[in-house]
């Protein structure tokens, strides 16, 4: 019998880790590969993929809309946007420059290009020289390397080989017939700013053109018919150098502009107020926005509206300059008698409540032609000496120092002082403020300027109390706007002529308008300060900026008004002020005032008169010189004033600089409040 066998069970083996290990090898090389491929991807392809991502983008190219109308206050049109048919051209990321100069070569067969408007350069010419020899050009690069050592021919650049060849292309293998010109000058405007911007081939196509490429459009891949936007002058060149310049953006500028989304081709405002309101003016351009791969469009492009530009309403009254205009003219030529260095003169009227610029006008007459040209962007540049206008502000800051009270009696007669003797026009004898101002006394302003030096106490005339009396009067001064910026809504302005005296007797010149010189527009707003009871308004033309075309349509829709804005108050008592006012007002009321001419209309009114010996200037600003070699001496004829006297609607400020003759200016203070006001002459007997 068989012995029972007690069986004893087998121990398994555990499989488990083993296929765990096995899982994580496999993760291993899984992860291994990933981070292998990410590598390559990163380092090795990343230059070629992200080249082949940027094949697929968003593109858009923009077109122009209407810029903003300028009108006058009275809804006149000054600066118009007229639409003009015209040939365009746009070129994609990838177009070849073969390829460019195919496209213009068909297009100069259509469309003609006045020599005029041509334009290119030397570059332009050899490059085409270069697309058209391409052989004869390799074979000539090839024979100009072989002509370097070879330790120079291995430092050359890609750009250095370009320039040798460049370099060795003459005079006349690129001079060319009139056809090839043409070619070149359409291919030079195609090249000239970015890809899918605008580029100008034409203005204003004719339909003959524009039918031709209009029926050959799959030829002329690129090109397009549009509108292209030009400003028109209704009033040609009256006030046109004060509306500016609208062209292409300056090279100077690029970067800035570019910083602001513009293109390189992009027009821009680029002086006086087409410059100052570009970012009103403008609009928003209207785009075409579509995906593209490798540089070609897909699909059809969405349509992104544009908004043309808001229009802006000038405070300036296009019929009244023009008679201002016209007044100057006038009085240039009645000057010219007895005054040889006359050929200019200048006129600001502004509202002195407001600030609102009524009339800008200078005009100059070529001796040569005999024919007026416009100046009038004089009156914000050109600075001169302004005379005894200034002489409120000289007894205004003389009551306010207490060097002089206000009634009190000063006899008019000559100082001497060192070896220099001052007087005025004539003796006056025992004279006030007031007659001062009417009868415009030397005298008085002399010792208001001596007191505050403290000159009859110390018998200093150099040292630091005329550097004190100085620093006085031009902080003064500058309260009534001369000497600093008045404001004005332009880019820029000038500030006048600044130089400290020396000595008491230039200080002495100074308090008459005799040492430093002021711009039209900084005596315009000094006059309104007087006119308006000392507060310094800010002189603008900006009125109202409007919806575009809402105007035309008589459905004016305002988007902002410009708000009357003080720029400060004279720090003089109101008393003192109105003291002068009064002075003014006597200028033309008393019997001896020297702008009693005034009295003709009617109208009460304040005017001072201003002579101011200057040195006579050429129409470059250079001073002009005799036969010695010495600055030619004239004089300088001016006159401010405002009506009417109480509630005053306009100032004036009148510079004419090497105007001799007496009366003139006075006049012409005259004529332009019979202009504003309409007014006819009440008492013609009056002078």
């Amino acid at each position: 019998m068989a012995k029972n066998r007690v069986k004893v069970p087998k121990k398994r083996r555990n499989h488990l880790p083993l296929r765990l290990n096995l899982l994580f090898f496999i993760v291993f090389v899984l992860f291994a590969t990933l981070i292998f491929r990410l590598g390559v991807v990163q380092i090795v392809n990343g230059e070629l993929i992200a080249r082949e991502v940027q094949k697929t983008e968003s593109s858009k190219i923009k077109y122009e809309v209407p810029r903003g109308k300028i009108y006058d206050r009275n809804g006149q049109v000054l600066a118009d946007t007229i639409s003009n048919y015209s040939i365009m051209y746009r070129r994609s990321q990838v177009t070849k420059a073969d390829e460019r100069l195919d496209v213009a070569k068909k297009l100069s067969e259509i469309v003609d290009i006045p020599e005029k408007d041509r334009k290119m350069t030397e570059r332009d010419r050899k490059d085409y020289w270069i697309a058209t020899n391409p052989e004869l050009a390799q074979e000539r690069t090839q024979a100009l390397l072989e002509e370097l050592p070879e330790d120079e021919r291995a430092a050359l650049s890609n750009q250095d080989v370009d320039r040798l060849l460049l370099d060795s292309i003459t005079e006349e293998e690129i001079t060319f017939d009139d056809a090839t010109e043409e070619i070149i000058a359409i291919k030079h405007n195609m090249e000239s700013g970015y890809a899918l911007d605008p580029q100008v081939i034409k203005i204003g196509a004719s339909p003959k053109e524009m039918a031709v490429i209009e029926e050959n459009l799959e030829m002329l891949p690129g090109v397009s018919v549009e509108p292209y936007y030009q400003r028109d002058y209704p009033f040609d060149e009256t006030f046109k150098s004060f509306l500016g310049s609208y062209r292409q953006i300056p090279a100077e500028q690029r970067a800035s502009y570019q910083a602001k989304g513009y293109g390189l081709n992009d027009r821009v405002g680029t002086s006086y107020l087409e410059q100052q309101y570009e970012d009103v003016l403008r609009g928003t351009p209207a785009y075409d926005v579509f995906t593209t791969y490798k540089g070609e469009p897909v699909g059809e492009p969405t349509r992104v509206s544009g908004n043309p530009g808001k229009d802006i309403v000038l405070s300036t009254d296009i019929e009244f300059q023009k008679e201002v205009d016209e007044i100057l003219k006038k009085a240039i030529r009645a000057g010219r008698s007895g005054s040889p260095h006359f050929d200019r003169a200048f006129a600001v009227v502004m509202n002195p409540q407001t600030g609102e610029l009524l009339a800008l006008s200078g005009q100059e007459l070529d001796l040569e032609t005999n024919e007026f040209k416009d100046v009038s962007t004089g009156t914000v540049l050109r600075a001169s000496q302004i005379g005894s206008t200034i002489k409120g502000a000289t007894v205004a800051y003389g009551f306010e120092e207490g060097v002089v009270e206000p009634g009190e009696y000063i006899y008019d007669a000559p100082i001497k002082i060192g070896s220099s003797t001052k007087a005025s026009y004539r003796n006056m004898g025992n004279i006030n403020d007031l007659d001062a101002l009417a009868m415009s006394s030397n005298i008085y302003m002399f010792q208001i300027a001596l007191r505050l030096a403290d000159y009859y106490s110390t018998g200093q005339i150099v040292g630091e109390n005329v550097t004190q009396a100085f620093e006085t009067m031009e902080h003064y001064y500058k309260q009534f706007g001369l000497g600093i910026e008045t404001g004005i809504d332009l880019p820029f302005e000038s500030i006048g002529f600044r130089s400290v005296p020396d000595r008491v007797t230039l200080l002495m010149d100074m308090s008459i308008g005799q040492y430093i010189s002021y711009t039209p527009i900084q005596l315009a707003q000094y006059t309104s300060t007087l006119a308006n009871g000392g507060y310094r308004i800010q002189p603008h033309l900006l009125k109202e900026i409007i919806e575009p075309g809402s105007l035309d349509e008589n459905k004016k829709q305002v988007v902002s008004t410009f708000q009357p804005n003080a720029l400060n108050k004279v720090d003089i008592q109101d008393e003192y002020i109105e003291r002068v006012r009064e002075g003014y007002r006597q200028g033309v009321e008393s019997a001896s005032g020297s702008s009693r001419i005034l009295q003709q209309t009617g109208m009460t009114a304040a005017g001072k008169t201003g002579t101011a010996q200057a040195i006579a200037e050429g129409a470059d600003g250079q001073a002009k010189r005799n036969a010695k070699g010495e600055p030619i001496k004239t004089l300088n004829s001016n006159h401010v004033g405002w009506a009417p006297f109480d509630d005053p609607e306009i100032a004036w400020a009148i510079i004419m600089p090497g105007l001799e003759a007496e009366g003139i200016n006075t006049r012409v203070a005259h004529d332009i409040m019979k202009a504003y006001f309409n007014l006819e002459d009440v008492n013609a007997m009056l002078q």
